[in-house]
């Protein structure tokens, strides 16, 4: 009989507020191309600009150590049924997930940018995004319009080169080496930034996220074999700690901690939401329901489409002061908030799923996001 497909509870609900809060974020960031310039829902920066939700600034971190949970958790139910990992079948589970909607989208910005604005982009700018380095145009200030936002797939990517060769050939001391890159990497990014701050390689640093993404592979490893450690991050105080913390970003009050240091206490805290929500026992908030695990499903469609709504909506859609810009305001967000879910559906059940189906033929476990 074949094994029933693995499912952890509650991740779709983590996937549904990364992207939201990703997709506010920029929206809110953009209010000034909609000449909306004394509304702003998360407040506004320095230069009295509209700035980002807190929330969003970090979902990117949150989709990150998730990604490392995932993908570790199920390379290691691998090992532990075959022996081995066939990493032939891992880049191919990899590449039907990523690259079809990510060369899709890729496409259609590069057709809209041409036919709004004449341009095409520079031949190395075309290489960055092909071939999944869109984190150095995105650190030098060269990114395109409604693509910026690629860096952090090209950073997953990337980290996908390297980990399941590491997973295979280092699976006896993998801990040990886990940590010994956390702490490099965390040490490095804290050194680079006291000695040269906001320079090139400071920037890369903080973009690189390989720890955040070694973070959530160590918390499967040490999920699978019931550490101690699991059971201190499932207590109730350390669920409600994370909770806490997460309101914070929610309401945009955290800003007490400089952004390298949120950056490790943002992946520890989604470490901990992730092992709350499988175990479900001291779960403090549960997202397991209908409404987050279906947008669960269609985050990674959210967080690519949004920046081409927000493109466009602002591109055709500019205030004639017809409305009060509150009201205004409002009407732009429920706009693309609207039509990138609308899309998102309709890309997720009928292009990406054509792909996602084909997954099984190279899986040895099986893993399904729905528990219906």
């Amino acid at each position: 009989m074949e094994d029933k497909p693995i499912f952890l509870p509650g991740l779709n609900g983590i996937r549904t507020i990364a992207a939201i809060g990703v997709m506010m974020s920029h929206i809110n960031l953009a209010l000034n191309k909609f000449n909306i310039t004394c509304t702003s829902l998360f407040g506004f920066n320095e230069e009295h600009k509209p700035g980002g939700w807190l929330l969003g600034e970090h979902g990117v971190t949150m989709f990150f150590v998730l990604s490392g949970f995932l993908i570790t958790f199920l390379l290691h139910k691998e090992f532990e049924k075959t022996g081995n990992v066939n990493i032939k079948a891992f880049y191919i589970r990899r590449i039907l997930r990523i690259w079809p909607l990510y060369y899709l989208y890729f496409f259609i910005v590069i057709i809209t940018l041409f036919v709004l604005y004449g341009n095409l982009p520079s031949i190395s700018t075309f290489l960055y995004y092909s071939f999944f380095l869109a984190n150095v145009p995105f650190v030098t200030e060269k990114a395109l319009p409604a693509l910026d936002h690629f860096w952090s797939i090209g950073v997953e990517e990337q980290f996908y080169l390297f980990w399941p060769f590491l997973f295979v050939f280092c699976n006896l001391k993998l801990k040990k080496v886990i940590l010994f890159l956390i702490t490099v990497l965390a040490l490095f990014r804290i050194f680079i930034w006291y000695k040269m701050p906001f320079s090139l390689i400071a920037l890369y640093s903080v973009v690189n996220r390989f720890d955040c993404m070694l973070l959530g592979a160590l918390g499967a490893i040490l999920y699978l074999e019931k550490s101690k450690i699991i059971d201190f991050l499932n207590l109730k105080f350390v669920q409600y700690f994370s909770w806490f913390i997460m309101l914070l970003l929610i309401t945009n009050q955290l800003n007490f901690f400089n952004s390298i240091i949120e950056i490790f206490l943002i992946a520890f805290v989604t470490l901990c939401i992730i092992i709350g929500q499988i175990n479900v026992k001291n779960r403090v908030v549960n997202l397991e329901n209908t409404i987050m695990s279906y947008l669960g499903r269609l985050s990674f469609g959210i967080y690519v489409y949004h920046p081409l709504l927000i493109l466009l909506v602002s591109h055709f859609f500019i205030n004639k002061n017809y409305f009060n810009e509150l009201i205004y305001t409002i009407l732009v967000f429920s706009l693309i908030i609207t039509f990138t879910v609308v899309i998102s559906h309709f890309s997720y059940f009928y292009f990406e799923n054509r792909f996602l189906r084909l997954k099984s033929k190279f899986s040895i476990i099986h893993s399904t996001n729905s528990n219906v």
